[in-house]
């Protein structure tokens, strides 16, 4: 549905009443203008979970688990899908969660309070669990979120496009992988 040069009439028509919210932690500012470049002109960029603007969509800055657990609560009782988008230093990782699903794993509080960091032992997890291998990778976003010279480097450019990327797919009513998986692109061990 995408054509060179920006979208496609269909997909710009598909755009218009269609909500949808962006979260991530960092970043949020180059989330926006990449989706702005594609075509999409009503955005809103909140620091809270306030009333649901009237836009296509929102892009939500969220640090702590506790905001992150009321935006998702609040954008589930609109009906409105979440992207969510996490830097990771060496990659990122981003997940769609759909209205109609239950509140996501990693903000319990067992994984602490950081939400980048519960959802980098969430997907840890998740990978032990389902037995993949080449999960080393993991460390290395450990060290690359400490330095915060690099944090900004890879992580942040991986996340914003493919969040831009997925809001495209959920907008166009493509086929997507919802919470609990994910889609996850890290430079070093990739998985995906």
């Amino acid at each position: 549905m995408e054509i060179q040069g920006g979208l496609s009439e269909e997909l710009k028509e598909k755009i218009a009443g269609t909500k949808v919210a962006i979260i991530g932690n960092q970043a949020v500012d180059l989330v926006e203008t990449a989706i702005k470049r594609m075509g999409f002109r009503n955005t809103v960029v909140l620091s809270e979970n306030s009333d649901l603007p009237e836009c296509d969509v929102v892009i939500c800055t969220s640090t702590t688990k506790e905001e992150y657990r009321n935006m998702l609560t609040h954008y589930k009782t609109s009906s409105v899908s979440v992207i969510g988008a996490f830097n990771f230093g060496i990659g990122a990782c981003v997940s769609v969660f759909d209205p109609a699903s239950s509140l996501p794993h990693f903000i319990e509080d067992k994984y602490g309070d950081n939400v980048v960091e519960s959802m980098l032992k969430y997907t840890d997890g998740y990978s032990k669990f389902w037995l993949i291998s080449q999960n080393g990778w993991v460390e290395y976003a450990k060290k690359w979120m400490e330095a915060e010279e690099l944090c900004f480097s890879i992580g942040e450019n991986t996340m914003t496009a493919m969040a831009a990327h997925l809001l495209i797919a959920v907008v166009a009513g493509n086929k997507v992988k919802t919470y609990p998986k994910f889609y996850l692109s890290t430079i070093a061990n990739d998985i995906n």
